[in-house]
């Protein structure tokens, strides 16, 4: 079950398939040899397919995607041509008082 973006520094939690970028990633490994065999006896271990989903959020989505590495599976990578942009917003100060100075320290450390 997807709960969170894939960003490891990323807090924002999965709630739609509308909101971010979704990933589908199969990967094959090798039964034990002491798993059943599909074939006739004596052939080798039978490959095991399993489907894993990733999600970045849209944030994290606009200047990262994921790539798989050998040793430690599927890490965020910068996008082509996106390295350091990040899209922010400004608050006005009337935003800031509306939210409240709590709310918005919250916030700043929840998101990406």
């Amino acid at each position: 079950m997807l709960r969170k973006c894939a960003n490891n520094t990323c807090s924002n939690p999965f709630r739609r398939l509308s909101d971010g970028k979704l990933f589908q990633v199969e990967t094959e490994y090798l039964a034990s040899p002491d798993g059943p065999r599909t074939r006739a006896a004596g052939w080798g271990p039978r490959p095991l397919h399993r489907i894993e989903h990733y999600w970045l959020c849209d944030e994290c989505s606009s200047f990262l995607t994921l790539t798989f590495e050998k040793g430690q599976g599927m890490v965020t990578i910068p996008l082509p041509g996106a390295a350091g942009k990040k899209t922010v917003r400004a608050l006005s100060h009337d935003e800031i008082d509306a939210i409240g100075q709590d709310a918005l320290v919250r916030v700043a450390r929840r998101g990406c």
